[in-house]
């Protein structure tokens, strides 16, 4: 071998990625007519230098901290590990019920930007699966759209 060696010489070791999902689930046996769940997700929380985000405000302008998962009321978005989201939603009433996605850049002053919504029909369990997270927030909102109704649905975060 010539010295010094002609082309660059990289260390190379065996890395193995770890898994990582975040989950909130939802079962609601008499879910009424409007009824709706928020699942709010922050996805630099916990991986970003705090240094980087434009202010020290927990959440979007228009964040709802609303329950989500039946937890109790969600103060700020949870950290979540990304970049995929999986939402699934079941509902047996005549008119269904609604996913919708948003997402937000960054913390107050930006909003919540509707990116799909996705029609639940009644007794037809609907799954989003792999859904590309390109910003710091995502909010997940399933809304029920009939009278009482079993609803069930979950919002998912992974990483793989």
């Amino acid at each position: 071998m010539p010295q010094p060696p002609t082309l660059p010489v990289i260390a190379k070791e065996l890395v193995r990625i770890v898994p990582a999902l975040s989950q909130r689930t939802f079962n609601d046996q008499a879910a009424g007519a409007g009824e709706t769940f928020v699942w709010e997700w922050d996805l630099a929380l916990r991986l970003t230098d705090t240094g980087q985000f434009i202010n020290a405000n927990p959440a979007p302008a228009n964040s709802t901290t609303t329950a989500g998962g039946g937890a109790g009321p969600q103060t700020t978005p949870q950290p979540a590990f990304g970049p995929y989201l999986d939402a699934a939603a079941f509902c047996d009433g005549a008119g269904g019920a609604t996913i919708t996605i948003e997402y937000a850049i960054d913390a107050n002053p930006f909003n919540y930007r509707t990116i799909a919504v996705t029609v639940v029909p009644q007794n037809v369990f609907t799954n989003i699966s792999g859904l590309r997270v390109t910003a710091r927030f995502v909010r997940v909102t399933v809304t029920n759209v009939t009278a009482a109704s079993v609803l069930e649905a979950g919002s998912y975060i992974r990483n793989l």
